[in-house]
């Protein structure tokens, strides 16, 4: 079976060769033949209606063919392509994209090319779609088969729905974890707020358990929550895979050592499920001689894959040397991160201390980057903060709206800003290579504008009274 889709056509004419496609898009044939064609094609059929989730036989009929020839004439087969049309308002039709079909000498086509059809061009969402059927008979003017003839072309409306599975805008995780509560809405699938027939991955990280268990659980849909056992996803009979309408045991997770979290992913269109064990903690914990080598409470924040990132203030208050560590447990020596953990390098403005870690730009800010996958380490000395926006053109090196920083309170400050609420952010090093955007409370690495305004701005980068980074506006 050959089947080809073609996106963007014109609508274009077809001349009488057999090795060509269809005649006269732009108007269609009706079943009434005209004069000039010698081989006649029509059909009784009319539109054709079909919810595929609902069709038991592997072929549908879509046309009633009947064909009218001088004799002698030979018929070989029926040529078929369905169509996706649109109309503008003058009433032009454009052909957006076509699918070759096969279509048996009775009028029948196959449900698997329809599917096919309706998911390329729509997309694979269940719902009712308009396409058109043009449909052609080639013939022979003898048993020699030598001359072959095109019949007119006869069209076919058709609204087709196509099998998919209804996927919910969420899933909720219920089981052995929260009590099998399927009220509780705690562990949250998503797919980031995406068409979900577009993107049918849904994923969640969870907790291990303390005390190493394995994690049993089943899908509660959102619209099952509050006691419906009815549709939960279910494990399925072969293993990563699962099934709908609660027709299933028990997920389950086997636990894995040392795992600190499982990472789920469930494909809602391939039924088929997996996890994944992650041993990072959210947070690695700076502890040096900034604090006197007592306190760890600035952090860096986990990103994904053992990436930490985040922002340290690195001082020698004491004259020990600007020296530190990082913690996996704040205040636990246990396995420790040390300069010597970082097999694959220490780059940028840090340096090994022969165990500690140094600041080698001096006191300062530094963003840091520690990847516990590749053991590396990088940062870069913040030598100025700046605000910049549409108020002063986006220009990240604008002195006049530079920040200090204040080593008693952690934070930078700035009391002349000049932002408006047309959108703003944080720049540093007079350049967008390290900026931050997005929520007051929850600033990240290119967020979004910030549109609230103020004089006195303070922003707390290095996580050291918050889990994130935030700022204050007066």
């Amino acid at each position: 079976m050959y089947k080809k889709l073609l996106y963007g056509c014109a609508i274009a004419a077809l001349t009488i060769s057999c090795n060509e496609d269809f005649d006269n898009w732009s108007s269609p044939q009706s079943n009434e033949p005209e004069e000039a064609v010698e081989v006649l094609l029509s059909s009784s059929l009319g539109a054709v209606e079909v919810n595929l989730a609902e069709v038991a036989s592997d072929s549908i009929q879509v046309v009633t063919p009947e064909i009218a020839a001088p004799d002698g004439y030979v018929f070989d087969s029926l040529v078929g392509k369905l169509a996706k049309i649109t109309t503008d308002e003058s009433g032009e039709e454009t052909i957006e994209a076509t699918y070759d079909v096969d279509i048996a000498s009775n009028g029948f086509v196959a449900v698997a090319d329809l599917q096919d059809a309706t998911n390329a061009f729509y997309g694979m969402r269940p719902s009712a779609r308009s396409i058109v059927l043009y449909v052609y008979a080639k013939v022979f003017t003898s048993e020699a088969k030598t001359t072959c003839l095109k019949s007119n072309t006869v069209t076919s409306a058709l609204t087709v729905t196509p099998v998919a599975p209804v996927i919910e805008p969420a899933y909720y995780l219920t089981g052995s974890i929260n009590g099998w509560n399927n009220t509780d809405v705690t562990y949250k699938l998503t797919n980031d707020g995406s068409d979900p027939y577009d993107n049918p991955t849904f994923t969640l990280r969870i907790p291990a358990p303390e005390d190493g268990s394995n994690v049993e659980f089943k899908l509660t849909p959102e619209s099952g929550l509050g006691g419906d056992w009815s549709e939960c996803l279910a494990a399925g009979e072969a293993d990563g895979t699962f099934a709908y309408h609660n027709v299933g045991g028990n997920f389950v997770i086997t636990a894995v050592e040392g795992a600190l979290f499982y990472d789920l992913t469930f494909n809602m269109l391939d039924l088929t499920w997996a996890y994944t064990a992650v041993n990072f903690k959210p947070f690695v914990y700076f502890i040096g001689a900034t604090d006197g080598w007592s306190v760890a409470d600035q952090k860096l924040a986990h990103q994904g894959d053992g990436l930490y990132t985040g922002y340290v203030y690195c001082a020698d208050p004491n004259g020990w040397g600007n020296e530190f560590k990082f913690q996996r447990e704040a205040g636990s020596w246990d396995n420790e991160i040390n300069s010597g953990t970082f097999t694959g390098g220490i780059s940028g403005d840090f340096a090994d201390g022969g165990g500690n870690i140094k600041a080698t730009a001096g006191e300062g800010v530094y963003f840091v980057s520690l990847d516990l996958s590749a053991f590396t380490l990088n940062a870069v000395r913040i030598t100025n903060m700046n605000l910049v926006g549409d108020f002063n053109g986006w220009n990240p090196g604008d002195d006049a709206q530079q920040m200090t920083w204040d080593a008693a309170n952690f934070c930078y400050v700035i009391t002349g800003a000049g932002v408006t609420a047309n959108g703003w952010k944080f720049t540093a090093n007079n350049d967008w290579g390290i900026n931050l955007g997005g929520e007051l409370n929850n600033l990240v690495g290119n967020g979004d504008n910030i549109s609230a305004v103020g004089a006195t701005i303070k922003l707390y980068p290095t996580r050291k009274t918050s889990d994130n980074i935030y700022c204050t506006i007066e």
